[in-house]
């Protein structure tokens, strides 16, 4: 073998493949301004979309693209169709596209070190059911370059989801409902995603991202500028994640290489958004409450866990939901978790709501693999009688004696809706 041989496998043995960062936000301003922080890194291909209404009478949105970056890429934007699809199906499949496509034009141009793409999303965009389709077709990618040679499949390194560090509190706790402006010069709201409120909208990006970058946006007149620092939002951040911390950095100090050389675990995100894998181990049949409150200097909130191996009784678990939905108490507050009730033995109830919305389903468990413990975790704005009004729920110690053929003459209104499914 020749030295030329020798530095060809060399080449060959560094070539890095191409890796992919899906950047979201709940928020325009941090999300555009983490994008522009990109822009500014050598071998970074920032690729954005943005939705805009073609149609007012009708409704109807489009997609619009535009790349910058690589050196080899126009500056335009393209206006993508739906094609009867929604915007996540829509942006997934030209996303990965794109990224396949260009990577390839920038290798036959002689590039062999690997591009990174910043994948831009439209605001509150959720980029899990992105990333898992994009490993999925990278995973069946051919790896033969156009000269025989193998090459590296591309892969989702990171989801990074950008905050604003004075106005993150606000947001998670905003019980509004979550719609899009038109990120062009209209002034249309352009919805893209279901209809949960701003907060429920900004702990799903908490929690399906691995990193969050901080960007301190300058408050307007009348708005307040309550700066707690990283330490504090990764407090908050850690609780709305179920436990689980995320890497903070500032958007200006993002090292974009370092996030590139990651692995995104989409299993992880996965657990990570479903409130069923919320969950501690009970060693006693006992009730447990532990409430932990985390302040900072001009601000805070509270987070508490109820969790217990007792079921919950569902009668006044309807009384407690009338309750949050008469007056209101829980619209700045999320639940999660899940459940059992003595009228169902062989479901698991799981409790996701946030800010403004309550949504509870039932889970077949007749094989019994899901988790059989009463398993809530509250995270309010300020201090809140929520917890204990949960805590109030599990079953008492005379209720725990009494045989399971009695509560199958129960009538209150959460078993008569689990029994006919319908609300």
């Amino acid at each position: 073998m020749n030295n030329d041989d020798v530095d060809r496998e060399a080449q060959w043995d560094a070539l890095l493949p191409d890796r992919v960062i899906l950047l979201t936000g709940a928020e325009r301003l941090p999300r555009d301004l983490s994008a522009f922080c990109a822009e500014d890194e050598k071998g970074v291909c920032v690729i954005r979309y943005r939705v805009e209404r073609f149609d007012a009478a009708d409704g109807g949105v489009c997609i619009i693209r535009s790349v910058q970056g690589c050196g080899l890429v126009p500056h335009g934007e393209e206006r993508l169709p739906m094609r009867e699809c929604c915007v996540t199906c829509a942006i997934k499949s030209d996303a990965e596209r794109m990224v396949v496509g260009l990577g390839g034009a920038v290798r036959r141009c002689g590039v062999r070190s690997g591009v990174t793409f910043v994948v831009v999303l439209p605001v509150g965009l959720q980029a899990f059911p992105i990333a898992r389709y994009m490993e999925d077709c990278f995973a069946f990618a051919d790896d033969i370059g156009d000269h025989g040679e193998t090459m590296p499949t591309p892969r989702v390194s990171s989801v990074v989801s950008a905050v604003d560090e004075s106005g993150l509190r606000t947001c998670l706790f905003d019980d509004a409902p979550f719609s899009v402006r038109a990120d062009g010069d209209g002034a249309v709201d352009v919805s893209v995603d279901d209809g949960r409120s701003v907060g429920e909208v900004q702990a799903a990006l908490l929690r399906e991202a691995d990193r969050l970058l901080v960007v301190s946006v300058v408050p307007g007149p009348g708005e307040s500028a309550a700066d707690c620092g990283l330490t504090w939002m990764g407090e908050l951040a850690t609780q709305i994640r179920g436990g689980e911390a995320a890497d903070i950095a500032r958007a200006c100090d993002a090292d974009w290489g370092a996030i590139a050389g990651g692995r995104y675990d989409s299993g992880a995100a996965q657990r990570r958004l479903d409130a069923l894998a919320l969950h501690a181990e009970c060693g006693e049949v006992s009730r447990v409450h532990e409430p932990v409150r985390l302040i900072c200097a001009s601000d805070g909130f509270e987070s508490t866990m109820v969790h217990s191996v007792r079921p919950v009784h569902p009668g006044r678990l309807s009384a407690l939901l009338g309750g949050l939905g008469e007056n209101g108490s829980a619209s700045r507050v999320h639940i999660r978790g899940h459940f059992t009730v003595p009228t169902r033995p062989f479901s698991v109830f799981v409790w996701d709501g946030g800010p403004g919305g309550v949504s509870i389903e039932e889970l077949d468990n007749a094989d019994g693999n899901l988790p059989c413990m009463t398993v809530l975790q509250v995270v309010a704005e300020g201090h809140v009688d929520i917890p204990l009004r949960l805590e109030w729920l599990l079953l008492t110690d005379e209720e725990m004696r009494v045989p399971a053929t009695s509560w199958f003459d129960q009538t209150d209104e959460f078993t008569l809706w689990s029994v006919s499914g319908s609300r």
